[in-house]
């Protein structure tokens, strides 16, 4: 960015000495934000890691479970009961703010498990893997919930980190390098007016010539004239 352009007199330098004041405080406040925000993704990716464990060990059981029943029943059984179930499924949303961020929470609550298939074609193994999964929903929407808080903290530290560099190398320090200039020119005014100052007063002590002599006169020495 260009230098700042300002006009060197002491009310532009105290005007520029509060804004440099403010462009601190806030350069202060946005470093604030971004250490609370670093540790928010850091506690959210945390969460990621242990919801996707959880998620895994889930859905490995009703995979299992799964492989279990097709062996028993068979895919094309499998098939004929899925087509039967009717099932629905709460979702809840709220968010909450994180220095400005939504945040968002994400809750599943499956239907209630229940009788879902035929009494001669329900297998207890097709009801387990019915179970399994609908364990793996409420894992599932808080694993969105979280994957998506890490992107929008991540996107606002990216923005934050970018305010933040420019206020410490740019703003800053024009605003520095502004004062310094201002403070030198003043300087050097000053000491111009103080050797004008002094040319003036010697050209009026030339002007004004030697201080007459007040003192009186001495009395003439000798002898007194004789008639």
């Amino acid at each position: 960015m260009p230098e700042l352009k300002t006009t060197p007199t002491r009310r532009n330098y105290l005007e520029l000495q509060k804004s440099l004041q403010r462009i601190r405080e806030g350069h202060d406040l946005l470093e604030q934000k971004r250490q609370i925000l670093v540790l928010e993704l850091m506690a959210q990716i945390e969460a990621a890691g242990r919801v996707k464990d959880q998620i895994a060990d889930t859905m490995a059981a009703a995979y299992e479970a799964l492989r279990r029943a097709a062996v028993r029943t068979g895919l094309t059984g499998l098939r004929r009961q899925s087509c039967g179930i009717s099932m629905e499924h709460a979702l809840t949303f709220r968010a909450r703010s994180v220095m400005g961020v939504p945040v968002p929470e994400i809750g599943c609550r499956p239907a209630p498990f229940g009788l879902q298939f035929g009494l001669t074609d329900g297998r207890s193994h097709t009801d387990q893997v019915l179970q399994r999964f609908l364990e793996a929903l409420p894992l599932v929407a808080e694993l969105a919930a979280v994957e998506n808080a890490v992107f929008r903290l991540a996107r606002e530290i990216k923005r934050t980190q970018r305010r933040v560099n420019a206020l410490e190398k740019t703003y800053i320090p024009q605003y520095e390098d502004a004062l310094k200039f201002i403070d030198a020119a003043l300087a050097a005014r000053q000491r111009e007016e103080f050797i004008v100052l002094r040319k003036v007063k010697r050209k009026r002590q030339r002007a004004a010539g030697p201080r007459p002599d007040s003192s009186p006169s001495p009395a003439p020495s000798g002898r007194p004239e004789v008639r």
